[in-house]
């Protein structure tokens, strides 16, 4: 039997479904008279079907969504840093072919140095700004 209790729990649920835009306000008002007119539990959560789950006053889509951007964010990094590992050995595989067959220059190693701590600074910077994802705002 649904309780008094109950059914304002729901309701708040959906009042703040509402706030959210989730819901227009004849589904607001639909969904509400379901809430009052329930009799057990399965008419109660009828009111709440297609609605995002919530978990301790959180919605999950929006966990889910932090730890999709996360997930992009270090599939990038790992992609950049794999192409960076890549380059620079290259580079140096160059330095040394250009060492042996024409002699080390200063300005052949300053074009080389300058080449590499380019892309070396933005990698680092872009693994600076990486941080763990953390659902801490969440609980």
């Amino acid at each position: 039997m649904v309780g008094d209790r109950d059914r304002e729990r729901i309701l708040s649920a959906l009042r703040e479904q509402y706030a959210r835009g989730r819901l227009t306000l004849d589904e607001f008002s639909a969904r509400s008279d379901l809430v009052f007119a329930s009799r057990s539990y399965t008419e109660l959560r009828a009111a709440l079907r297609g609605l995002p789950v919530r978990l301790g006053g959180v919605d999950l889509v929006e966990i889910g969504d932090a730890v999709a951007r996360a997930a992009v964010r270090g599939a990038v990094l790992f992609a950049v840093t794999c192409a960076y590992v890549v380059f620079s050995l290259t580079l140096a595989l160059v330095l040394v072919l250009t060492l042996v067959l024409h002699g080390a220059t200063a300005s052949v190693l300053l074009v080389f140095l300058a080449v590499w701590a380019i892309p070396t600074y933005l990698v680092s910077r872009m693994w600076r700004r990486v941080h763990p994802p953390s659902l801490r705002r969440f609980v």
